[in-house]
């Protein structure tokens, strides 16, 4: 049974994007009135450079779960089987291997993706085209005030501006979100002061699907693999070095690239041979002060933006969707979806594990962006010790992989539907 009918709807998200696409499908298969709001038509263009994200398998077990997954992987994806972590100019590294992780979840095949969000995108609206939700688009949330059971919300489209009401509103509009601000919702968190700058770039021996993450003082440089046998990086720089790495040509760029790689990166890939052009984005930590409020939650970046060190943004993004229609899928949640202890359940239950990845990529980045006296010869010891310590480099796995963050029974089920 759906909730009370005085209200338009029973949840209206405020833009999609994967993560309120995906929160959308979600509450369509459980039946709910769903609306989402987008400022704009949504856009499944490749980029130059591409814009990717990186998923890992506990991802692919939620998109399974909806049916997505096959039609995700059918447009081009690339796949994690290895990572390999080291430090330029220091010794030892880390190797985490798929089959070390299927020892505990044999459904597995892969660590983790890498995806073009518009390639994400497209199979998800098409099925939202398909569905009972309805998107509002293009369209603007001018303001919104919760009164007793309902939300009251005023969008603009063009030049017209109405009323919708709902149950629940749901933020999931960004790491400057327009609804917890007008929520009155504080952060916590900082600016790095640091740039990620991003580009495609192709090397002689190719991926191997294998990813490698190399830690500097200034900030790690990562290596994802793509679709075609290239990688996407992912470089975070300080202001000056990204200014100066934005300005070169393509050679300068493919000189600098390669002497921060180090040399074992280079000999594993082989000498880079080309490059996209670049593009950056400033890197910083946000945690809103809360994740709900009355009739109100947040989801996504909107909720938390971490430094993208780990690949994890997208991967918290959805385990939010996870909590959220988790709680929101009981007799209780369908007769008022945004009374407060289902509000209250959700923040609950994602509070430990926003905390516990934000901790985890903040330890990352001091540690490797530490020059104290020491620092350095400590590092190279515990990249050498490490894959001795089985305990450590299983967490390690299930950080890089999602396992255990997600139900990944659930997966293995599905998995085995497909194959049937």
């Amino acid at each position: 049974m759906a909730a009370a009918g005085h209200t338009d709807f029973d949840v209206v998200i405020v833009v999609g994007g994967a993560v309120g696409a995906t929160l959308a499908l979600e509450l369509d298969r459980l039946h709910y009135r769903v609306a989402v709001i987008e400022l704009h038509q949504p856009s499944f263009a490749s980029t130059k450079p591409e814009r990717v994200i990186a998923l890992n398998y506990g991802s692919r077990c939620h998109l399974d779960r909806l049916g997505l997954w096959r039609d995700v992987a059918a447009k081009g994806l690339g796949e994690i089987h290895h990572i390999v972590v080291t430090e330029p100019g220091n010794r030892g590294r880390v190797d985490l291997d798929v089959a070390d992780a299927a020892n505990h979840s044999p459904d597995m095949h892969e660590l983790g993706y890498v995806v073009e969000m518009g390639l994400l995108l497209e199979p998800m609206y098409q099925r939202l085209q398909d569905s009972d939700v309805e998107l509002i688009s293009p369209a603007s949330v001018l303001n919104f005030e919760v009164v007793l059971d309902q939300v009251n919300i005023q969008i603009r489209r063009g030049d017209t501006i109405s009323d919708i009401t709902s149950a629940l509103l749901v933020g999931a509009d960004g790491t400057n979100s327009q609804i917890r601000h007008q929520a009155g919702i504080g952060i916590l968190g900082w600016d790095y002061n640091r740039f990620g700058l991003v580009a495609s770039v192709a090397s002689e021996n190719g991926h191997g699907n294998t990813a490698y993450e190399c830690f500097r003082t200034s900030g790690p440089l990562a290596f994802l693999p793509l679709a075609d046998g290239r990688f996407s990086i992912v470089w975070a720089a300080m202001p000056g070095e990204a200014t100066q790495l934005l300005a070169m040509n393509d050679d300068q760029f493919i000189t600098a690239l390669q002497k921060a790689a180090g040399d074992t990166t280079i000999k594993l890939i082989g000498d880079i041979t080309s490059t996209t052009r670049r593009a950056s984005f400033p890197l910083e930590l946000t945690v809103a002060r809360g994740f709900s409020k009355s009739r109100l939650a947040l989801v996504g970046n909107a909720a938390h933006t971490v430094h993208p060190v780990a690949g994890q943004g997208m991967n918290l993004g959805l385990r939010d969707v996870d909590a959220l229609v988790g709680m929101l899928d009981s007799d209780l949640a369908h007769d008022d979806p945004g009374q407060s202890i289902i509000m209250q359940g959700y923040a609950e239950k994602r509070r430990a594990d926003v905390m516990a990845v934000a901790g985890f990529t903040e330890s990352m980045v001091h540690v490797f962006g530490s020059s104290m006296p020491g620092m350095k010869w400590l590092r190279g010891m515990g990249l050498e010790k490490l894959p001795r310590a089985q305990s450590l480099s299983g967490l390690l796995l299930q950080q890089a992989s999602g396992e255990g963050q997600m139900s990944s029974n659930r997966c293995a089920q599905k998995n085995r539907e497909i194959a049937a």
